[in-house]
Parts: C-alpha cells; structure tokens; sequence
C-alpha cells in the first residue's frame, strides 16, 4: 500500500509537466528547429492565446528559416568573398547534382521572402503586452552544412559585447519582450526589401560571368571560367582577375522584370520604420530590467552597450526623416549641379527603371526621378551620428 501510494503521488507530480507548453529554449538548443516549430504549432492550436509559445514559434522558425538558406546556398560551395587571388583557400564542397543556376538562386530567394512572411505572420498575432521569453542564445549552433565548419555559434559576438567573464557565454540569456516582437516583426520586413529588390531585376547577365567566383559549382555558358588559370601562381592579382572584376562592373547593370516587387520592397520599408517607433514606445514604458536586448536608457541590457535618452531622441528624428525621404516630402541630396535639386526616392520604388549602377554613380540614371524641393539636410544626419558617438550606423543595425 505504501509503495502504490508514492507511486500516485510521483504520476501525480508529473501531470503539470505533461501538459506543459513546448520549451523553445530547448529546442534552439539542442539543434532540434523543425521539431520545435511542429510542436509549438501543436501548442498553439490547443492554446491560441499562448502567445510566449507563439514567440518562441516565431524565433524558432527564424533560426531555422536562417540554417535552411545557408544549408542550400553550402551545397553549392560559397567562397570566401570573392576568390580572387590571394584569398584564402576553402576545402572542396562535393559536386551536386545539379550545379547553382541563376533560376535557383532566384527560387532560394523566393523560399527565404516566403520564410519571412510567415514568422512575420506568426509574430503579428501576439497580441498581449506581458509576454517574455528567456533563452540562452549563446547555445544556439546554426548547422550550415558546410565543410569546414558545421555549426554557426552566437558565442564569438558574445565575448565581445557581453558582461561578465570569458567562457560563460554558453550561460547568456536574453529575456526577449513584448518590445522585442515589434524588432523582430521590422527585421523581417527589412529583409523582405532587400529580397524584393533583388527580385525585381534581372541578374542573369552578372551571375554568367561571376558566379564561379562565388561558388564553386556554379553553371555558366562561359565554360573556361571554370578552369584552372595557366600561371596559378601569378601573385596577388592575376590578369585573369583583373579581367573578372572589369565584367563584373561592366555588368552591373540589371533589366526590371518584376516592377511591382519595388512596391512591395517600399510597403516594407514602411512597415520597418513604423514597427521601430512602435518597439521604442513599448521600450520607454517598461518598469522592469530583466536581461534586455534592446535596453532603455534606465535599463541595463544584456549585452555591453548602454542607450542613452540623447540616442533615443535622435534615433526619433532619424525615424522621422527617414520616413518623409521614404513618403517623398524630403528629397535626397543629388551631388552634380545646383544644390537645390534632389532625388525623390519614393518615385524610384514606384517608378521603377532597369538599373545600372555606373549610371547612378555618374548620375545620369538618377534624371527621372530629380525634382526641386525641400532636401534633408547633411547637418541633421551628422548631429544623429554624433549622438550615437560616431557609431550611428552600427546602432542602426542593432536598432533596426
């Protein structure tokens, strides 16, 4: 009798855990991504209003959505930067069985704006302002599949930022919030730009005769790019590097085959700057300091680097000039001839033209779309750079 009562006891204790939500934690930690998205969706159809589930669902999917693109960009053998000579060496990636065509990176891309939308809406659904979720970002061990390295740690950016002793990083938590949702929601719109841009114009014409200096298995109608230079110790900068590089330039210049994608890219843009400003408001009411990755000036945040009210408020007027630029009530400042005139850089994304980056460098490209009109001015981008202690740029990486 003693014996089947603290057997009842110990199954009674375990009941809570059985019906306790899915640990994100545990999942990014132990690698285990897609079997993390699959039962926190579980989760979340039982419980739709769980919404430190439905954040770690959106973080969980994230990660994998990154190791998913790096895994289908390694099959291919990405080289360090470009493979010019002197360049270091990488080991030799397998040929696939097909080699990387332009029409698949094109897919690839598609699939990661695809990824984007969908943790994006996941995201939005979270609708309570309590949520938090601590996770121990320095176990997070990205598998890219690659050869020489199989996993993408946290921890070397960590031991730069962070506080306390070398070593620990494994240890790191941050307490991600309610704020943190509007962070991650405006890098996915971020990202989605850039991916629509890149997919409203046509790249082919570069990627035939650059691609093999990117990876290693790439098709090109240009079969002697692939072979092996005849002096393969020339030095530094061969001829035959020296040749690339004058097509590579040569070819930057792209046909717009999908215009309405330019829309979609500034609807992002919009949205990004939107969800800062929103992410900032949640961020100045916060009463707590719990292991912050974006503090406010009162907090202490989980990595190294202090925020200031003076970079707040100049970040507000980043924001603020940032989004009348984007509307097209500012103009940007155009460098040839009368300093009245600027570029109107909504009608660039509305109106979009084949892009030729020479031109725009030369200016000419920038012609149908200068107008006369208020410019942003250079003294206001130089006092936000000063708040940030020189380092705005950096800052609005990390702000978004």
């Amino acid at each position: 009798m003693f014996r089947l009562a603290i057997l009842l006891v110990a199954f009674g204790l375990t009941l809570p855990a059985l019906g306790a939500a899915p640990d994100a934690d545990a999942f990014l930690s132990s690698g285990k991504f897609d079997e993390g998205v699959a039962a926190l969706e579980a989760q979340l159809k039982e419980q739709p209003k769980d919404d430190v589930s439905r954040l770690g669902l959106g973080v969980t999917q994230f990660v994998s959505a990154v190791q998913r693109l790096g895994q289908k960009m390694a099959v291919f053998g990405p080289r360090p930067r470009f493979a010019f000579a002197g360049t270091p060496a990488v080991a030799e990636v397998p040929a696939p069985a097909e080699p990387l065509t332009y029409l698949t990176l094109r897919k690839i891309n598609q699939e990661w704006l695809d990824d984007l939308a969908r943790i994006e809406a996941t995201l939005a659904k979270i609708t309570g302002e309590e949520v938090k979720l601590p996770l121990h970002v320095g176990r997070v061990a990205l598998n890219l599949g690659t050869v020489e390295t199989r996993s993408l740690s946290l921890v070397p950016i960590l031991r730069q930022f962070r506080q306390g002793p070398a070593g620990r990083e494994a240890d790191f938590v941050i307490a991600f919030d309610r704020a943190d949702v509007d962070w991650m929601r405006g890098y996915c719109h971020l990202l989605s730009a850039l991916a629509e841009m890149t997919l409203a114009y046509d790249g082919q014409e570069l990627f035939d005769v650059s691609a093999h200096r990117l990876f290693q298995h790439a098709k090109t109608p240009h079969a002697f790019l692939l072979e092996p230079n005849r002096i393969p110790n020339g030095g530094w900068f061969q001829f035959e590097d020296i040749a690339d590089a004058v097509a590579m330039i040569h070819m930057l210049r792209f046909p717009l085959v999908e215009p309405k994608r330019m829309e979609a890219a500034l609807k992002h843009i919009e949205q990004t700057l939107s969800l800062s400003r929103q992410m900032w408001k949640r961020v100045l009411a916060e009463t707590d300091d719990d292991r912050e990755w974006i503090p406010g000036p009162k907090q202490k945040g989980a990595i190294n680097v202090g925020v200031t009210q003076e970079m707040v408020d100049n970040w507000m007027v980043a924001l603020d000039e940032t989004e009348q630029i984007v509307q097209g009530k500012k103009l940007l400042p155009f460098w040839r001839g009368k300093p009245t005139r600027g570029v109107n850089l909504r009608r660039v994304f509305l109106e979009p033209r084949p892009l030729d980056i020479v031109l725009w460098i030369q200016g000419t490209a920038a012609t149908p779309y200068l107008e006369e009109g208020e410019l942003t001015k250079p003294d206001t981008w130089q006092q936000i750079n000063r708040a940030f202690g020189g380092q705005f740029l950096g800052f609005g990486f990390w702000f978004n």
